[in-house]
């Protein structure tokens, strides 16, 4: 069987949380938004423009040219609550395709596919249009006629999925900590999601319960959106909670939350520290617990310094 070619794209490097999961109550969500503050339907979009697109052999074969990319960031951003025009709230749109790629017929009778993710960005139009909200989104349809059309469509359903997620991000921003905090609850992965992460920045203690049940969360994702989370409020309760995920057998998953706990410091942490730095089987565990412990070191005697410069 022939090994499906994929055409990786040109982007401008930036980090981006990639969702495949479809919003399945966006509708409700995005409409219940509209009028929030924060919401997405406070947000005018000025323009839209392609970035970073360097079309591969797919998307020049089936005519995705700018003007397509374009209309597609358009109409997604509309059809997830967004305003065109001038506005009290103007901001600037930017997408870009990330990756394409053709799927041939993977058995008899069945049918090739075509799949393609996009970035889209919005960004202030005032003040330098710095503090940009990515998302991105991904598409796979089925070439049943068409191939051009096939692409257009996935292109299209990428953009809007896209835009979903930048509506979930500007509703979630609007929102209070105990609104947050209940969404932490929904049934959506992608609410859950973006709750973290505006809980995340507001850096709330109140949140740390609701984000310790989140460590067990269905989607690892958001498990793994948490663990930052926790990382940056920085609270104790959040050491034992770690220490047992950290049990799960990944060495990556150990070393990261070693230096998470070390961040955050307190007695259980340390002892837990020396414990792996001790005993632990993989090298990369034993460095993250070591280093760490270095860091507690040097905070401490930080604070000792402080003491005396004062007395």
């Amino acid at each position: 069987r022939a090994v499906p070619r994929v055409h990786p794209l040109r982007s401008r490097g930036h980090s981006c949380y990639s969702g495949a999961v479809r919003v399945l109550a966006a509708t409700a969500v995005l409409l219940a938004a509209a009028c929030s503050r924060g919401g997405p339907g406070s947000v005018h979009v000025v323009s839209v423009r392609v970035t970073g697109t360097a079309f591969g052999d797919a998307l020049h074969e089936a005519g995705v040219d700018d003007a397509t990319l374009e209309t597609a960031g358009r109409q997604g951003l509309a059809g997830a609550g967004f305003r065109a025009g001038e506005g009290k709230r103007p901001h600037r749109a930017e997408i870009s395709v990330t990756s394409v790629r053709f799927v041939p017929p993977e058995s008899l009778g069945a049918s090739p596919r075509v799949e393609a993710a996009v970035e889209l960005a919005l960004s202030p139009a005032e003040a330098g249009g710095e503090g940009a909200v990515r998302e991105t989104g991904s598409s796979a349809v089925a070439v049943s006629g068409d191939l051009r059309q096939a692409w257009r469509t996935a292109i299209q359903r990428a953009a809007r999925q896209a835009a979903e997620g930048l509506a979930l991000s500007f509703s979630e921003d609007g929102k209070t900590v105990a609104a947050l905090i209940a969404d932490l609850s929904s049934e959506d992965a992608r609410v859950r999601d973006h709750a973290v992460r505006v809980l995340a920045d507001r850096r709330s203690p109140a949140a740390v319960p609701a984000l310790l049940e989140r460590l067990k969360d269905e989607d690892r994702r958001v498990v793994h959106r948490a663990i930052g989370a926790l990382a940056q409020i920085g609270d104790e309760r959040a050491v034992p909670p770690l220490i047992e995920l950290s049990r799960s057998g990944d060495p990556a998953l150990t070393a990261r939350v070693a230096r998470i706990i070390g961040d955050i410091g307190g007695a259980e942490a340390e002892g837990y520290l020396l414990t792996l730095e001790a005993g632990h089987p993989d090298p990369r565990v034993r460095t993250a617990a070591r280093e760490a412990l270095a860091d507690l070191e040097r905070r401490a005697a930080d604070r000792k310094g402080s003491v005396a410069a004062r007395k």
